[in-house]
């Protein structure tokens, strides 16, 4: 019988959880307006897969410090700080787009700003949850926070195509901006419980930073975790940072076909969630593979599908079988592991789940380029597949 415990019994938890859950919608607005923007002024596959690529990059690049710096500073503090400069980069931002001093080029630039904040932010986060909560209710709040997380993937974008139509992008920019207020706001005013980390005998970053790194790598059971967490990430989130060029270019619907496919996939990724937020005695490492398996399928029927309801569907299911994949190994690696060194395992894992999207969708969007978008997505399925079958073959 599961000993899991709600998290929305902690009124810590429950106060952060609403601050998160409007900066996130303030998330996915930015995204799918960025998204669109690109195309709208490249129109180009490769210049969507690099401005998508700017958003994950860094959390690749300088994942590992960023999670050095997640175990040293304080959390609350560096939240703040981090969300208050996001808000200006995005301001900024859209003050430029209204003002029309925006090309493709310094899209990427203040893109690549905000991809170095996020991926600062990311280990700060996954870390700040686990010290919101009692043990017994820590799977409820990981689950939880992806469901508020892929609430708003479902909620954000519809949001952000009414905006884009209505006012333009550079409204929802400015709105992204105004939503890190909300995030602030409330790491100001909640409650992080200790660190068990002892602050005697403290380390170079450097010695720290191989430490971490040893410490998840040589854990096998943590290893094999971010294992399927990059193939989810590059074969399967890489395939999905094509939306826009499916929505425009191959089912000529625009913004509205590009806000319907990802609250799609939102959608999809809810119902992952909550089934995962309702214990998870089932879940193991060999669940989450045939997830994994299965989301290739479906990324292969995506590159095949002719009509647009029929993508919509199977972008649902992917993000079910995604959702599964991430949130899965985040609660089994967030069980699993000592919090002296929570951030920089949570780095590791920020920086293969998300550096794997970057490094997927500029694959496939160079792919694209090369021959078509159709094929290159088959391409990523296959892939997907055939390397988890290999990945399990291995263990065995």
């Amino acid at each position: 019988m599961s000993t899991t415990r709600s998290a929305l019994s902690s009124r810590n938890y429950l106060t952060y959880l609403t601050g998160s859950t409007l900066s996130l919608l303030g998330l996915w607005i930015y995204r799918v307006a960025l998204a669109w923007y690109a195309w709208e002024l490249s129109r180009s596959e490769l210049w969507v897969g690099i401005v998508a690529a700017t958003q994950f990059a860094p959390a690749v690049i300088f994942g590992p410090v960023f999670g050095v710096l997640a175990d040293r500073l304080d959390r609350k503090r560096t939240s703040i700080l981090i969300n208050s400069l996001s808000s200006v980069n995005m301001v900024l931002l859209g003050a430029l787009t209204a003002a029309g001093h925006i090309d493709i080029h310094s899209l990427v630039v203040l893109s690549l700003v905000q991809g170095v904040l996020d991926g600062g932010h990311a280990p700060v986060r996954m870390s700040i949850v686990p010290n919101l909560v009692a043990r017994e209710q820590l799977q409820s709040a990981i689950a939880l926070t992806s469901v508020a997380f892929n609430l708003s993937r479902f909620i954000g974008p519809a949001i952000a195509g009414v905006l884009i139509a209505a006012f333009g992008v550079a409204t929802a920019f400015v709105v992204n901006g105004v939503s890190y207020l909300a995030l602030i706001g409330v790491m100001i005013v909640v409650n992080i419980r200790p660190r068990t980390r002892s602050e005697r005998g403290r380390k170079h970053p450097w010695n720290e930073l191989m430490d971490g790194a040893r410490y998840a790598f040589s854990h096998r059971a943590i290893r094999g975790l971010l294992i399927v967490s990059a193939l989810a990430s590059v074969c399967g989130r890489g395939a999905l940072e094509m939306l826009p060029v499916f929505a425009d270019d191959i089912f000529s619907g625009g913004a509205s076909a590009l806000a319907i496919l990802t609250s799609a996939v939102g959608a999809g990724a809810v119902i992952g969630g909550l089934a995962l937020s309702r214990g998870h005695d089932w879940l193991t490492t060999r669940i989450i593979r045939y997830a994994l398996s299965t989301a290739g399928i479906l990324v292969i029927l995506l590159g095949v599908m002719p009509n647009f309801a029929g993508a919509v569907s199977v972008v649902a299911l992917l993000g079910i079988t995604l959702s599964l994949c991430g949130i899965g190994a985040q609660i089994l690696i967030q069980s699993l592991v000592d919090d002296e060194v929570r951030g920089r395992v949570s780095s590791f894992w920020g920086m293969i789940a998300f550096g794997g999207t970057s490094l997927g969708s500029l694959l496939v969007g160079t792919a694209a380029s090369a021959w078509n978008l159709q094929s290159a997505v088959i391409a990523a399925g296959g892939i997907c597949v055939l390397a988890t079958w290999l990945s399990g073959r291995t263990r065995s």
